[in-house]
């Protein structure tokens, strides 16, 4: 991996969401808004992505926990960390290896964009008593 390899990644992943929370931090203080960042389980430590990919995405789960005390009590700052999501990125994986990810989660298959959307739509609610947290959604991999 070559460094503007790196720095591509973490300018998207954890660049990116930090300077959007910055810039919309006046905003969400004054209508008590919620931020939801998309993490991934690679920054939980689960295997299958690249070292870039994974680190970045631990320091935006880090962002998040920090960003929910800094700007505690007005705003709540969560993530969702999806596992393998029914997305473009697998349509073309064979069926086998399709198989094999979906037996490896307790739910017994691989989630789709709705319930990742819904996830979110749960974290950002404002009935929602939950900042700081980081909401894993994979079907309970192992």
């Amino acid at each position: 991996m070559t460094e503007p390899f790196w720095a591509k990644i973490l300018s998207t992943n954890l660049i990116g969401p930090f300077r959007c929370s910055h810039a919309a931090s006046a905003a969400l203080k004054a209508s008590h808004g919620a931020i939801v960042n998309t993490a991934s389980v690679a920054g939980l430590g689960l295997r299958g992505s690249s070292i870039a990919y994974a680190a970045s995405k631990a320091g935006l789960i880090n962002l998040t926990k920090t960003l929910a005390t800094a700007l505690a009590p007005d705003v709540r700052v969560n993530a969702v960390a999806p596992g393998l999501i029914s997305t473009e990125w697998i349509a073309d994986w064979p069926e086998e290896r399709k198989k094999s990810a979906a037996e490896r989660a307790l739910l017994g298959r691989i989630g789709t964009p709705d319930e990742v959307a819904t996830s979110i739509l749960f974290l950002a609610s404002a009935a929602t008593f939950v900042t700081g947290q980081t909401l894993a959604i994979d079907g309970g991999s192992l």
